[in-house]
C-alpha cells in the first residue's frame, strides 16, 4: 500500500511540474499568435496627439524555440528577428529595421532591439506593450520636441 501511494504522490509531482503555469515565460510563448488587434498612440504636443486601434486578425506570429521569429501579415513574412525574455515580464525582439532614419541627423529612430512589456499572458492571450520618447531637434523651432509613443498589441492562440 505504502509503494502505491509513492508511486501516485510522484505521478502527481510529475503531472503538476508539466502544467503550463508552472513552464518559463519563453515556453508560454512559443507558437504560433494571431493578431487581435494594435493600439498606437502618438504625441509631439502641442503638435500632435493621436490614438489609432487597427484589428490585426491577418497577422501572424510565429515564435519558434531557437529564438527566431516570423512574422506573417498577409503573405508577406519577416523573418529576420530573434526573441527572447528577459526578466520574465519584458519580451525583446532582435534584430528590427523598420526604415525609420532620423532625416535631421542621420541613424534611425528606432532600435534594433525593442523591449515590449508583457502586460498579459495567458494559454489563450498574449499583451505587449511598448513605450519610447524620442527627443526631436527641428530646424525653426526654438525647442526640442518630444515625441511620445506607445504601442499596444493584443494576441491570440
Amino acid at each position: 500500500m505504502k509503494k502505491i501511494t509513492l508511486f501516485a504522490f510522484i505521478g502527481l509531482i510529475v503531472i503538476s511540474c508539466k502544467k503550463w503555469e508552472n513552464q518559463s515565460t519563453e515556453f508560454k510563448i512559443t507558437g504560433l499568435w494571431t493578431g487581435v488587434n494594435q493600439e498606437f498612440q502618438i504625441q509631439a504636443l502641442p503638435f500632435l496627439d493621436s490614438n489609432e486601434v487597427t484589428p490585426t486578425p491577418y497577422t501572424e506570429a510565429n515564435f519558434r524555440d531557437d529564438g527566431s521569429l516570423v512574422i506573417d501579415s498577409a503573405g508577406v513574412e519577416l523573418d529576420s528577428l530573434g526573441w527572447f525574455v528577459k526578466h520574465d515580464s519584458i519580451l525583446v525582439l532582435s534584430g528590427l529595421d523598420l526604415g525609420f532614419e532620423n532625416p535631421l541627423s542621420g541613424g534611425s529612430l528606432i532600435p534594433n532591439d525593442l523591449e515590449f512589456s508583457i502586460l498579459r499572458l495567458t494559454q489563450e492571450e498574449l499583451t505587449l506593450r511598448y513605450d519610447t520618447t524620442l527627443s526631436l531637434t527641428i530646424p525653426g523651432i526654438p525647442f526640442g520636441v518630444n515625441v511620445t509613443v506607445k504601442q499596444i498589441q493584443r494576441w491570440a492562440k
